[in-house]
């Protein structure tokens, strides 16, 4: 297990939330690719405001906390498995806004 300390984004210039975002966006395609999906990147949060508090800036990036409903491909087949990366997907797309634009 991996001790996090949460940096506040925004404190830092947008040119750097992009360049951790595509640092993200790619550590994420290549966890599709692999066959895993974290499913829920957008979940309910006690924090006003903080809809996606499961994604965390640490000093080493961005990072994804897992809260075990992640899925394998091997686990859930080949009908689940698509529609599970399309809807973190579309999360993804959320979160970028949400992480750029505050």
């Amino acid at each position: 297990m991996e001790r996090l300390y949460p940096m506040a984004y925004r404190a830092y210039e947008q040119e750097h939330r992009e360049l951790w975002l595509d640092v993200f966006l790619g550590e994420l395609a290549a966890l599709h690719k692999a066959g895993f999906v974290h499913r829920h990147l957008r979940r309910s949060s006690n924090i006003v405001g903080a809809p996606f508090d499961n994604i965390l800036l640490t000093p080493q990036g961005l990072r994804l906390i897992d809260v075990g409903i992640s899925a394998l491909r091997s686990s859930v087949g080949e009908k689940l498995f698509p529609r599970f990366v399309e809807q973190e997907c579309v999360e993804v797309e959320e979160f970028a806004a949400y992480f750029l634009e505050r």
